[in-house]
């Protein structure tokens, strides 16, 4: 009877560990898939459409995209994903289908809205796959440790990419610089911030060897990116973190984590567009021009103005006739020509998406994670959890002010922000599991 009982129970046992395993799989893997791509060391920063339009990533994204619905469809899954029903999010979807058919290059900006969709259905779908905080942490520190060893791996393996190199066309005064499997120094000063802020989490959340090997590695690539921003956002975003977490009232809360943003924009768009700002920066640190960045604001602001409401469309204005075949200005060197997007996220998102649809970025991702950190279900879990997602938020929004990555298909940042938006919707609905 026992023995009858042990092998009926043992096949339902071995299905629901499979389960657990399988989904495991694929949140790694998808992580993998985007944070390492099919592509790695490629040495250059130009992202062009061809990366999207492969037929190895297109196979890829798309097999992970159906395997996080797979795994998410438990009864569960279903129940979670409703709190991805959220008004403003579907206008902004909208708002950008939109844009796609008023877009400058319609072509490129149909390709580039298909793949963010892609990367945006991942992203929804694999963070309903850990079964608890544990497992998330567990899993989101195996994915961070193996792309931090393999840009170390890539020090060896590939030195003439992994690190910047006196023989860059474009940027050579970055020779020495490291960027593991990234294509730039400042995106792989971004991603180890965002793998030290994992570390951390691991940390307190799973195990305390584990955490501190992730930071250690990750802090250690930092320092040696030279990436001056991410070394100084960092920390910075850390305390700004841990003061939000002990305020209640959620204007002061915005006042606290919002406040650096607006000096940051003010400092950087407002130099361009008011002069009495730009005389102050001036006078703080002459011959300020953020290594060139202002010349391409004012380049792209200028242009805003033609199409303010409708935009140039995702990713239709960089690369297109209207940046190329410019009339090259007075004070201007036309360094803007060769640029493949503005160096500053907002900018580019006024300009992709039109005032409308900036206004709506802004809802989606700056306003409603801000008033969902504020609701999130106050347990150990969750505010743990919570606590991951609002660095990581913190940090990006602080960092597009002179990068771009917001809905830049499947760039390595926007997807650690795609994440950290989402968990920090669920955590605000749903109870987690410790």
């Amino acid at each position: 009877m026992e023995t009858g009982q042990a092998s009926a129970a043992d096949p339902a046992e071995q299905a629901v560990e499979f389960g657990h395993w399988s989904r495991g799989a694929i949140f790694v893997g998808a992580f993998l898939l985007v944070w390492i791509s099919t592509a790695p060391f490629k040495g250059s920063y130009q992202v062009s459409a061809e990366e999207s339009s492969n037929l190895v990533n297109q196979i890829a994204f798309l097999l992970f995209a159906v395997l996080g619905i797979a795994g998410a469809a438990s009864s569960a899954g279903r129940v979670a994903a409703r709190a991805y029903l959220r008004p403003a999010w579907l206008l902004l979807l909208v708002w950008m289908t939109i844009g796609v058919f008023h877009s400058a290059n319609p072509e490129i900006s149909m390709r580039a809205f298909r793949f963010t969709l892609v990367v945006i259905t991942i992203a929804g779908a694999v963070m309903l796959l850990p079964r608890d905080q544990r497992h998330f942490a567990a899993l989101l520190g195996t994915a961070a440790l193996i792309v931090t060893l393999v840009c170390y791996a890539g020090l060896i393996v590939f030195p003439d990419i992994a690190i910047h190199s006196a023989g860059d066309a474009l940027e050579p005064e970055h020779a020495g610089a490291w960027r593991g499997l990234f294509d730039h120094k400042n995106i792989a000063g971004a991603m180890m911030v965002i793998m030290m802020l994992i570390g951390i989490f691991v940390a307190g959340a799973y195990s305390l060897r584990f955490g501190f090997i992730i930071t250690g590695l990750a802090a250690t690539f930092l320092f040696f990116t030279g990436s001056k921003t991410s070394m100084g956002l960092g920390p910075f975003v850390v305390l700004v973190g841990l003061a939000c977490a002990r305020i209640d009232k959620l204007w002061l809360r915005g006042l606290l984590a919002l406040g650096p943003l607006a000096i940051l924009m003010t400092a950087t768009i407002g130099s361009v567009l008011f002069k009495p700002v730009n005389a102050i920066v001036q006078a703080v640190s002459p011959g300020q021009t953020f290594t060139g960045r202002t010349e391409i604001w004012s380049f792209a602001l200028d242009r805003l103005w033609n199409r303010a409401w409708t935009g140039y469309g995702l990713e239709g204005f960089w690369g297109s006739s209207y940046v190329l075949f410019a009339e090259i200005g007075e004070n201007e060197s036309g360094i803007a020509q060769g640029m493949v997007h503005g160096h500053n996220g907002y900018i580019d998102l006024a300009i992709a998406f039109g005032i409308p649809g900036f206004l709506l970025s802004v809802m989606v991702l700056i306003l409603l994670p801000l008033r969902d950190h504020h609701r999130v279900i106050r347990t150990q879990a969750n505010r743990a959890m919570a606590e991951l997602f609002f660095r990581i938020w913190l940090f990006a929004l602080y960092s597009a002010c002179l990068e771009t990555f917001f809905f830049r298909r499947a760039d390595p940042v926007w997807f650690s922000l795609l994440v950290a938006v989402i968990g920090l919707r669920l955590t605000s609905r749903y109870r987690v599991l410790p």
